[in-house]
């Protein structure tokens, strides 16, 4: 991995620290009873600065360990942080039922079932495995997926979007978590 320290390298770390500021952004809008579209589009604007982050950071050979731990980070920061942030302030409100939140943990899945894992790993200092596909794939779906349950709870339409996006990334995440576990634990074949 080449590190470039100009200031003009660290762009990717900063789209990745502008996620995490993101996320308190849309867990604030999520408690003060803000718009449903409003919380979705400062949502997409955080989930679109993990694509950005990476794009950038290989085009431009200015990748970092730091880069790859604070992307990670970043992302299961605003996954999970939405989707507690959902679950408490919509589920305390009586909004959230059983079908949100059946699809809440489908979406899920992957942080669910590799968390414990995660944190062995991160307290063993085990280096953390470069992202296979299926795992940009389910963060990709999860890109679309929470947007459209957040919307479902006012526009009924978006459930038509968000259970077959859920039930796909039930299938992915599991698979993703599985190839993870093994990947840290140094059982993992090649990498994609």
């Amino acid at each position: 991995m080449k590190n470039n320290n100009s200031w003009v390298g660290q762009i990717p770390n900063a789209l990745t620290i502008s996620r995490i500021i993101l996320t308190f952004v849309v867990i604030y809008l999520v408690f003060i009873k803000a718009s449903l579209v409003k919380i979705v589009i400062i949502f997409a604007i955080a989930a679109i600065t993990d694509f950005l982050d990476g794009q950038l950071a290989r085009r431009c050979k200015w990748e970092s360990e730091f880069g790859r731990k604070a992307d990670m980070i970043a992302d299961r920061f605003l996954w999970a942080g939405t989707a507690i942030a959902f679950i408490v302030a919509f589920g305390l409100r009586g909004e959230l039922g059983a079908k949100e939140g059946f699809q809440l943990l489908l979406m899920m899945s992957r942080e669910i079932i590799s968390a414990p894992f995660a944190l062995i790993a991160l307290v063993a200092g085990k280096p953390i495995p470069n992202a296979r596909y299926v795992a940009k794939l389910t963060t990709l779906l999860q890109g679309f997926a929470l947007p459209a349950l957040i919307l479902s709870l006012q526009y009924p339409f978006w459930n038509y979007i968000s259970w077959p996006i859920a039930g796909s990334i039930g299938i992915t995440g599991t698979i993703s978590a599985i190839y993870y576990i093994k990947d840290i634990q140094g059982k993992g074949g090649e990498k994609k």
